[in-house]
């Protein structure tokens, strides 16, 4: 059987896409917007453009094919990783740390952290401080493996009790990526291109070195002691269970499909991983605008990113058929303001 297609609304009319450009070309003007903008309707492009350029530089112009380092909205790859464990029974949301990471150092951790509060960011599971900023390179050039970034926090006690908090953090993710290593028998890089990227079409999207000199990559740039440079000394050198991959918009379309057809989770699953569980989060997915007196056209699931240099954001609104993928080499927040300038105009039922 062939999946069936995305729901499509009628679109917004041309005068709301040309206003959405002009933002988006205000913005650029302003020196504050450089990227690629995608909307679709159901399964249907409806626009598609680049603003700015692909080294600030350099001469050449972005293209809407170039690819993005992601960020954050990377951590939907490794939730769809842990589903896919969840799908073939070899975990529950309820399973904890320890029962799968048997030598976790920290045994609190190991034996009350579970799975559900790591993808909910209710873990106290913290950050890993050290993969970012410039003071870090050395560290940065060690911990090159899950393993590694493990052995490195995984003595500390929960910042406050498991389940009792929620707050964002990178390291819960890592810990999560691990286990997809152990219950696979993979390395993580090899599952998620194997189980996740390659179902879903997503051909331009992976794991390189943020000095990868291939010319359909869009570099970035931080301050650091009064002068530009490139990102790659303040962020880890690839991505990992955290986020930091590199994709393309039309990907990231690809990735929304794949979801919503069920091609890579089953869809009751899926279902239950973008319906709000705490807050703003589902199941690793950003479940947001949903609860009582939110106008169901509000809902949306997906995730947004940002670093040095970084800013992306990826949004799907379930009643309406809309895909918003906004993918920026400048930093936030002005990539979150082009993906919401549309919605409130697009013509719901």
């Amino acid at each position: 059987m062939l999946p069936l297609p995305l729901l499509a609304a009628p679109l917004p009319d041309p005068l709301a896409l040309a206003q959405l450009d002009g933002f988006a070309l205000g913005l650029e003007a302003a020196g504050r917007f450089s990227g690629t903008v995608l909307v679709a309707n159901g399964d249907a492009v409806v626009f598609e453009k680049a603003y700015g350029l692909r080294d600030e530089n350099g001469e050449a112009p972005l293209s809407p094919g170039d690819r993005f380092n992601l960020a954050s909205a990377g951590k939907m790859f490794t939730s769809v990783a842990v589903l896919q464990q969840i799908a073939t029974g070899k975990l529950t949301l309820d399973t904890t740390v320890g029962q799968v990471l048997k030598a976790y150092p920290n045994r609190r951790f190991a034996d009350t952290v579970t799975v559900k509060q790591l993808l909910t960011h209710s873990a106290g599971a913290g950050d890993i401080d050290e993969l970012f900023g410039a003071g870090h390179a050395a560290d940065r050039a060690r911990l090159r493996t899950l393993a590694d970034m493990i052995a490195l926090h995984g003595g500390r006690e929960p910042e406050f009790t498991p389940g009792t908090q929620q707050k964002y953090g990178n390291y819960g993710y890592v810990v999560l990526g691990r286990m997809v290593e152990v219950l696979s028998g993979e390395d993580f890089e090899s599952y998620i291109n194997a189980h996740v990227l390659k179902p879903a079409g997503m051909a331009s999207t992976g794991f390189v070195e943020c000095t990868d000199p291939a010319d359909d990559i869009a570099a970035a740039y931080v301050d650091v002691a009064g002068k530009r440079v490139r990102n790659c000394q303040t962020l880890p050198s690839r991505g990992f269970a955290a986020g930091g991959e590199v994709g393309t918009a039309r990907d990231l379309l690809r990735f929304v499909q794949a979801l919503n057809a069920g091609k890579l989770l089953p869809p009751a699953l899926f279902a239950q991983a973008t319906t709000t569980q705490r807050e703003f989060m589902g199941l690793g997915f950003f479940a947001t605008g949903y609860g009582k007196d939110v106008p169901e056209r509000d809902y949306r699931w997906g995730h947004g990113g940002n670093a040095d240099g970084i800013c992306s954001d990826v949004r799907h609104y379930p009643h309406t058929g809309e895909t918003v993928i906004v993918l920026s080499n400048k930093d936030a927040p002005a990539c979150f303001a082009v993906s919401n300038f549309l919605h409130a105009q697009w013509k719901g039922p």
